[in-house]
């Protein structure tokens, strides 16, 4: 079996041939931190340029260290520089923090912030023999939106690894003149990759892409119960992504916006929809509509009442928003001139 030195190798080289944004910096960082350290999992997934396991909770909430594909987009992104003070939200292991340590040098320093305990201490564990050179502090946050204490000021940069609907403003306020912020926003189902860039008193928004993040709070990815509200979510990020694509006509758009108003208007207090185990059967994402027709539910009954259009694109919208990933730097995936690369979204959260 191949070390983790070689099996990095061979994937910064895969990343390579594929065209992302390897710079010699960004190899550099890669090639001396050494994966193994943040994550007690199979690191498989990880040489296949895929998302890998750092941390599951007991409730069931997954984290996960970014496939290597976007985290090099990211890095790129965020033009480091030898002496930046960088603030990474959501800390991923504590892998991205050793990289960007590595890049900015002892001169400048990473302040990593998340709201789960559990995460923390397992990046302060991880990170401590980063720390034998470079400046890596953890801290944990109330919640996304209270400021964490003991932040350096300003901030040249700020990575943003989980989705949000916007910043902060104890972030925007810290960030330095020329300096931005990279972070997904959006919903759940979908985000685009933002970087915000002060000049002033102004802000300059660039859109990098879509992508499918997981939220920065490990409690957020633990199981919910089926409800009309996160059907009602479904439905209404299907409708974003299918116009982003071209894929649904104003129709069928107008459709499942009124739809997913609709569900979301029912009352809060409904009983709960059947799970998974109890109607016996295997369901994508969340549950095959087919499965419910005899339930009485007015969940149920509304999406039955929708059925004459919504069966036939279904399955569409599951495909939509499970998770599908692009790993360029897998290596058994090939494009059609025989290059490799593969196609998706990025995906933080683990199907």
């Amino acid at each position: 079996m191949p070390s983790n030195r070689t099996s990095t190798r061979r994937l910064v080289n895969r990343l390579r041939d594929a065209g992302l944004p390897v710079s010699e910096d960004i190899s550099a960082a890669m090639h001396s931190v050494d994966i193994g350290r943040y994550t007690d999992y199979d690191l498989e997934p990880f040489w296949y340029d895929r998302p890998l396991v750092f941390l599951e909770t007991d409730r069931g909430g997954v984290k996960t260290i970014s496939a290597p594909h976007m985290i090099v987009n990211m890095l790129h992104h965020l033009e480091l520089e030898t002496g930046q003070e960088v603030l990474l939200l959501g800390a991923k292991g504590g892998y991205i923090a050793a990289l960007i340590a590595h890049i900015v040098g002892p001169e400048g320093g990473v302040v990593v912030v998340d709201p789960s305990k559990e995460v923390v201490t397992h990046v302060r564990e991880k990170i401590k023999f980063v720390n034998q050179t470079h400046n890596v502090r953890v801290r944990k946050m109330r919640q996304v939106e209270h400021c964490p204490p003991q932040l350096p000021e300003p901030l040249d940069r700020v990575l943003v690894t989980g989705s949000l609907t916007e910043l902060p403003n104890w972030l925007e306020s810290r960030i330095s003149e020329g300096g931005f912020a990279i972070s997904p926003m959006g919903g759940r189902f979908s985000q685009r990759l933002i970087k915000r860039e002060r000049a002033g008193d102004d802000w300059f928004d660039t859109d990098l892409g879509g992508v499918l993040f997981g939220p920065v709070d490990i409690a957020e990815t633990e199981p919910e119960p089926l409800s009309a509200g996160s059907i009602g979510e479904l439905l209404r990020e299907s409708a974003i992504l299918g116009e982003e694509i071209g894929l649904f006509s104003d129709e069928i758009i107008h459709r499942l916006n009124n739809l997913a108003q609709s569900l979301e208007d029912l009352p809060a207090d409904l009983r709960p929809l059947p799970e998974p185990d109890e109607i016996d059967d295997e369901i994508p994402w969340a549950f095959d509509i087919e499965l419910f027709e005899n339930e009485m539910h007015p969940v149920i009954d509304l999406l039955n009442s929708e059925m004459d259009w919504l069966a036939e694109i279904w399955s569409v919208l599951i495909t939509l928003v499970d998770v599908r990933l692009m790993q360029p730097g897998s290596p058994d995936v090939e494009d059609e001139e025989d290059r490799v690369g593969g196609f998706g979204r990025h995906s933080d959260l683990v199907p």
